[in-house]
């Protein structure tokens, strides 16, 4: 089999119903390929909502809600093909995307894992890449003096968003799935950068597009507080424990560096920042306990960092 397609579902019935509707149409019908939909207990009427028009899909009941990373590393233990797209259930994709972006990855055997260009409602580009993987640069460039004052030159992309993600399946045997510590956001980093280290090329291919419907399942309050809970996981996973004291250290440079300079320049920004802080600051017990019960290498998995 060419492919497999894992798709995680929570609560977004009619937007996984587009969502396969959308790769039905716009695969092939010869393409020899599965989709797979693991269901992080919903309890509402989504697989009989997509099973009954869709019976081919190969549908995954989890009996708890373990977020992004174990979900979908239940569908890649029941994949066949020889290629796993990572797919959101919030993705529309568009009538070349998924055939364009097969041909590319077999261009070339060194290319660990293989993105799209993604896009917004309207038509406007959205974020598709990462330029930091656990880089202290990336915390640097947030500081609005830093901005404002050093000219920051290319950046070669580390990452790529795990919204669409393409990825050979003999190299996922190789490095591994996601790291089941993560509840959501940040493991698709994390993922990258062992596709990295193993010696695979992250390849962002954006002659293709496909439309991403950005956070249509989570609470934006809620998701500011895990992202930023999740990415101090990935500090400490990739750069130890002495790196994550720096990250925090950085972060709180930011912190009193940005509230003296903002009063220059939008309330826009403000209101950014204070949400952030607030989010932040409402996270200060869960980084204590980070390097107390989280494994850095994955492979001893004690707990999931969820943020309640």
């Amino acid at each position: 089999m060419q492919l497999s397609i894992v798709i995680v579902n929570y609560r977004t019935p009619e937007l996984t119903l587009c969502c396969v509707e959308r790769v039905v149409a716009t695969i092939d019908e010869t393409k020899d390929y599965e989709i797979i939909v693991v269901d992080n207990h919903s309890e509402d009427n989504s697989e009989v909502l997509i099973c009954s028009k869709f019976p081919q899909v190969i549908w995954i009941n989890n009996p708890t809600n373990e977020g992004f990373g174990r979900a979908n590393n239940l569908g890649l233990a029941q994949a066949k093909g020889e290629y796993v797209l990572f797919l959101n259930s919030d993705m529309v994709l568009l009538p070349n995307t998924v055939g364009e972006c097969i041909k590319q990855i077999k261009t070339d055997n060194s290319i660990g894992v293989l993105g799209c260009t993604l896009l917004n409602e309207d038509g406007t580009v959205q974020k598709s890449t990462y330029q930091y993987i656990s880089e202290y640069l990336g915390i640097i460039e947030k500081n609005l003096v830093f901005d404002y004052f050093i000219k920051k030159g290319p950046v070669k992309i580390q990452g790529l968003m795990g919204s669409f993600l393409l990825v050979p399946k003999s190299v996922l045997d190789i490095v591994g799935g996601f790291d089941p510590e993560f509840f959501m956001y940040s493991e698709e980093m994390e993922l990258c950068y062992r596709i990295a280290k193993a010696g695979y090329k992250i390849e962002y291919f954006d002659k293709v597009q496909a439309i991403h419907k950005n956070g249509a399942s989570s609470n934006k309050d809620w998701a500011l507080k895990q992202n930023l809970l999740s990415n101090a996981l990935l500090f400490y996973k990739i750069r130890g424990f002495v790196g994550y004291l720096v990250y925090h250290i950085l972060f709180l440079i930011n912190t009193l560096t940005n509230f003296f300079v903002m009063w220059k320049i939008g309330t826009g920004y403000r209101k950014h920042y204070f949400n952030l802080q607030k989010a932040y600051f409402s996270n200060f017990m869960y980084y204590w306990i980070i390097p107390l019960f989280y494994s850095r290498s994955g492979k001893h998995v004690k707990r999931q960092l969820k943020r309640n």
